[in-house]
C-alpha cells in the first residue's frame, strides 16, 4: 500500500460509462448472483458467485481491509474479480455509496499498476453521490484476478453499510457467448469490537466442538 498513490475522488471528472465493447453476434446470457458471506474472526468477506447451467462463471468479492474503532472512522475495502480461464472480462462498473442514505463518505482509490489503468473511470457521479470505478474495455488489461483497493472516509453519517451496484460483461473464450451481470447488494461494515466478538464466538464454538469429540 505504501507504494501506491491515493487519488481524491472529487478531483477526477467522470462521465457515464456503459459496459461492453462490440462483440461478434451470438447469444447473450444474463447471470444472477448467489451471495456468500464469510464472517469469522478478523475476516469480513462477501462473495457474489455467478453460475450458468450449474457451472461457475465468475466470482466477485468484497473484503474489509481494516476494522475501525467506530463507524465514523476511515477503513479499507477491497474489491476483486476472480480470474477464470473460460471467460474474458470485457468491462466492469462498480458504484459504491457508504452509507446507502445520508451524506456519502469520500471514497479513495489506490492507483493500480499496469499500462491500461489510465483508462479507468473513477470519481463521484451525480444523483445520489455514489463513487464510480469502471473500465469500459478491460480485455487487454485484465488477464488475471483483478484487485482494487479503496479507503472509505465517512463524513457526517456513519458508514455502517456500503451500497454496491455492479455491472460486468464477459465473453466466452470458446464460442460467441456474452455473459452480462447487473447486481445490487450491500456490504455490512464491522468495527474492531464486532470483529473481536466474532473471533471470540468462533473460538468458543471450536472449543465446544473439540470437547464433544
Amino acid at each position: 500500500m505504501d507504494r501506491r498513490r491515493f487519488l481524491a475522488s472529487a478531483a477526477i471528472p467522470v462521465g457515464l460509462t456503459t459496459a461492453g465493447c462490440s462483440l461478434a453476434p451470438g447469444r447473450t446470457v444474463t447471470l444472477q448472483a448467489e451471495t456468500e458471506r464469510q464472517d469469522e474472526g478478523r475476516q469480513n468477506h462477501t462473495y457474489l458467485v455467478y453460475r450458468h447451467d450449474g457451472e461457475e462463471v465468475r466470482v466477485v468479492g468484497f473484503n474489509q481491509g481494516s476494522f475501525p474503532a467506530s463507524l465514523d472512522e476511515e477503513f479499507g475495502l477491497g474489491l476483486f474479480i476472480e480470474y477464470d480461464e473460460a471467460t474474458t472480462l470485457e468491462s466492469f462498473r462498480f458504484d459504491l455509496r457508504a452509507p446507502p442514505t445520508g451524506e456519502p463518505a469520500d471514497i479513495y482509490l489506490a492507483t493500480p499498476g499496469g499500462d491500461a489503468w489510465p483508462y479507468l473511470t473513477y470519481g463521484r457521479i451525480g444523483g445520489d453521490g455514489s463513487t464510480r470505478i469502471a473500465l469500459a474495455d478491460a480485455v487487454d488489461s485484465v488477464d488475471e484476478t483483478m484487485f482494487l483497493t479503496t479507503r472509505i472516509d465517512p463524513n457526517s453519517a456513519p458508514a455502517e453499510r456500503i451500497a454496491i451496484d455492479l455491472e460486468m460483461e464477459l465473453s466466452a473464450r470458446n464460442g460467441p457467448t456474452t455473459y452480462r451481470a447487473a447486481t445490487t447488494t450491500t456490504f455490512d461494515v464491522e468495527t474492531q469490537e464486532d470483529a473481536q466478538a466474532t473471533e471470540n464466538t468462533t473460538e468458543n464454538s471450536s472449543g465446544e466442538l473439540s470437547t464433544l469429540r
